[in-house]
């Protein structure tokens, strides 16, 4: 199946929501984080609300159904905003599970409170939608509540992961917990739909993070597909900007520098290896990369990587033995080397987020104005964010100036 098509409206256009009306005393807040940047609302809008609107369209979604939805919201449950709006325009219900693992009597906690409430008042969203104070992790522990009100809520139409930190600096069996050891257990809950469904993860990147079991799944199911195909080895030493002939070479090597191959490499190893385990499920998955942006938050260069993938069930049509149905052709089955192919087809074309909001300044100016009305929705001081948003985009630009002339 190919990617979501386009739909109407731009996703740029997308109508995130006015102010609501509130009486509370968490108001006018000028501090600011890294997921308030603007470029943060590129992927909201092009990376989250677009491929989300696009499927319920997609799979004609009656209005009053649910568009069931995981995420890792923050205390302003900033995305669920944003992603209500959408789903309202198509008359579904959006019902969200969310992990924030906020400490009791804190200022945090009651910021999350506050959103909570304010989200779940607004039109459209789902009565039993929740936000549970837990990290993420807590789904591997069996007997948790955590796992049990993912049963409860899954399977999902979408997964948002969406992380500050690493997704593979912790092997499974990690006493603090692996989000590795956690998606596995999404996908294992993923399994029972046949509907497609969408995955975002947002990682921070870097070689000194990915802990040495997680590398070598990583590499194994890299590997296989450079055994198994010739155009997947070619595919990608393009994309780490090498040649097949020393192909293990220039991949062993990529795996130790901080730079765009290198975030090309993990994204193909972190691909490759969701692909292995859908591909073998049965009915058989097609998993499919839909984008792919990175961005730097640290000082050695692009270290932050945003990925959109796309879960599809391959068709399984009856088949009569007797002669009474008409005669169906079997459908061969999905080739996982093609859909690997395909992967680091797409990963060649990674967007450098940083290069283009600092190439565009319409874009930037668009992305500050959306931002600005999605966080004003959280009760923040909307002018000082203005300040603080140029102030971001034009230190961004002065940096790709001075890394262009370098």
């Amino acid at each position: 199946m190919s990617d979501l098509p386009p739909d109407g409206t731009a996703p740029e256009d997308l109508d995130l929501g006015a102010d609501p009306r509130h009486v509370m005393p968490l108001y006018g807040k000028t501090v600011f984080e890294r997921w308030h940047h603007p470029r943060k609302q590129e992927i909201r809008i092009e990376q989250w609300c677009a491929p989300i609107r696009a499927l319920i369209r997609e799979r004609n979604m009656p209005a009053g159904s649910t568009f069931n939805y995981l995420t890792l919201p923050g205390d302003e449950l900033l995305d669920v905003r944003a992603l209500n709006e959408v789903c309202r325009g198509r008359d579904v219900e959006l019902k969200y599970l969310g992990f924030n693992s906020v400490s009791p009597g804190t200022s945090r906690q009651a910021e999350l409170n506050l959103s909570e409430s304010e989200v779940r008042d607004l039109p459209g969203v789902h009565r039993f939608s929740t936000v549970l104070q837990e990290r993420l992790e807590a789904i591997a522990r069996p007997e948790s509540t955590a796992r049990q009100r993912m049963q409860q809520f899954g399977p999902f139409d979408a997964i948002n992961i969406d992380l500050c930190g690493s997704l593979t600096d912790r092997e499974v069996g990690d006493t603090r917990g692996s989000l590795l050891g956690v998606l596995g257990e999404l996908l294992d809950t993923q399994i029972k739909t046949t509907a497609p469904w969408l995955l975002f993860v947002t990682t921070m990147a870097q070689p000194s993070l990915i802990a040495g079991s997680n590398l070598a799944g990583f590499q194994s199911a890299i590997d296989a597909n450079i055994r198994d195909s010739e155009e997947f080895a070619a595919e990608l030493a393009d994309c780490i900007a090498g040649t097949t002939d020393v192909l293990s070479d220039n991949i062993d090597a990529t795996w130790r520098v901080q730079n765009p191959a290198f975030l090309r490499l993990f994204s193909t190893g972190l691909g490759k290896w969701l692909l292995r385990i859908l591909s073998g499920s049965a009915p058989q998955r097609q998993l499919s990369l839909i984008s792919s942006y990175y961005y730097q938050v640290g000082p050695d260069g692009p270290d932050m990587l945003s990925l959109a993938f796309r879960c599809d069930t391959a068709p399984n049509p009856i088949t009569d033995h007797h002669g009474i149905l008409p005669l169906v052709q079997p459908q061969p089955p999905l080739s996982e080397v093609d859909l690997a192919v395909d992967l680091a087809r797409k990963l060649k074309i990674s967007t450098d987020l940083d290069a283009l909001l600092a190439g565009n300044e319409e874009r930037a100016e668009k992305r500050l104005r959306q931002a600005k009305a999605l966080l004003g929705s959280a009760r923040f001081d909307v002018e000082a964010f203005e300040v603080w948003g140029r102030e971001e985009l034009r230190k961004n630009r002065e940096a790709r100036e001075l890394s262009m002339a370098g």
